[in-house]
């Protein structure tokens, strides 16, 4: 999960060539998938392609072998636009690829911004298609305060500075081509594979998290209530605050409040526990438990139908900014650390990687940590 938020309620809070800055998509097209361009040693899969073509009659074309690979990739399958399964990108595999500097087993690289601007929000669900969001800190999260945003191709970093876009808070996605962005200005934000469009929200919220479950199963979380993607519109779903959204599945959702409360969706009606006195800053869970954590490195678990303390508050008053995993690879971020879950609580990593990490996913393949300078580290899993 990539929430990585700032502060709390109460603060209230292109270009995709292998290095390039030009403003091609980072994914296929429309009616026919792109073919691989070119690979590593191994002739791992191609890049292109990814994305299913939008009702296209035409197959998706071959992958191209790796770059001293043995064979090209296979045609994608007619009507759908999908990959060919042979090539990979054309600086080498993108699970092994690394422009930065390696420290142990992280990959540690640093994405520039532009002054006085900072990165809150990053989703990576694939070693090839990577996202950070953020923008212009010297205002706060106000509507003035401009955006940027960096994504990583499986080769480089490429970063887009959108003064006509506010600062952005955080990221997710269903797909590479079905990307939702939000921010301080009252939209929703959707990445289609070529542009960004913006989708105003009841009451011009302040967004500070998006998760979801699918292209038609969208929760955005902000200061005046939680939303509602369905696939053709958003609404508003409860008045209640929110911070930061998990969603495991459309009947099981949680959301910080930002301040004292977490809160659940069972499909039908929200649900508010109230666990602190202020500061619930991020939430995750995975069906079966759940974890929500905030200022002073307080922690709780859900678990069984009830909420337990696991931790009371006593540290730092930044705490805990950001939880995420995906099996049983769970983590969060705070403090200048990485902790990682062990039996019911969190401990931190022994294998530190340099950076003050805040932002924290887990993809299939890799783990992800993202600071608010850019750095950004990642490996296998």
């Amino acid at each position: 999960m990539s929430k990585g938020k700032a502060l709390g309620l109460a603060v209230l809070v292109s270009a995709f060539g292998c290095g390039g800055s030009n403003s091609a998509a980072p994914d296929g097209g429309a009616n026919v998938g792109r073919a691989g361009t070119g690979g590593g040693p191994t002739g791992n899969r191609g890049t292109g392609g990814i994305s299913p073509g939008a009702g296209g009659a035409n197959a998706g074309t071959a992958g191209a072998a790796g770059r001293g690979g043995t064979s090209a990739g296979t045609a994608g399958a007619a009507g759908t636009g999908a990959a060919g399964t042979g090539g990979g990108s054309a600086c080498g595999d993108p699970l092994t690829h690394c422009a930065g500097t390696m420290s142990g087993a992280w990959c540690v690289e640093t994405v520039s911004a532009p002054p006085l601007e900072g990165y809150k929000g990053m989703w990576a669900n694939r070693p090839d298609d990577a996202w950070l969001v953020g923008g212009d800190q010297s205002m706060g999260l106000t509507p003035d305060a401009t955006g940027v945003y960096a994504h990583f191709d499986g080769c480089a970093w490429t970063v887009t500075p959108r003064p006509d876009l506010p600062i952005l808070t955080a990221v997710w996605g269903a797909a590479p081509n079905d990307v939702w962005i939000v921010g301080a200005r009252g939209n929703a934000y959707h990445w289609d594979g070529s542009a960004l469009t913006a989708f105003p929200l009841p009451g011009a919220p302040i967004l500070t998290g998006v998760h979801g479950t699918s292209g038609s199963d969208v929760w955005a979380v902000g200061s005046v209530g939680i939303f509602h993607w369905n696939g053709s519109a958003w609404a508003q779903s409860s008045p209640a605050l929110g911070h930061d959204v998990w969603a495991v599945a459309p009947s099981d959702v949680w959301v910080a409040s930002g301040a004292s409360d977490a809160l659940h969706f069972d499909g039908t009606t929200w649900t508010a526990t109230t666990l602190t006195d202020f500061g619930l800053f991020t939430i995750w869970g995975d069906g079966t438990q759940a974890y929500a954590a905030g200022e002073g490195e307080e922690l709780f678990r859900f678990a069984g139908g009830s909420w337990t303390m696991l931790q009371a508050r006593g540290g730092s008053s930044e705490g805990f900014k950001d939880i995420g995993g995906l099996g049983a690879d769970v983590f969060s971020t705070g403090n200048q650390q990485i902790f990682r879950l062990s039996g019911n609580t969190f401990t931190p990593i022994p294998d530190q990687p340099p950076g003050g990490y805040r932002m924290v996913w887990v993809s299939p393949t890799q783990i992800w940590f993202g600071a608010g300078d850019g750095t950004v580290a990642r490996r296998s899993r």
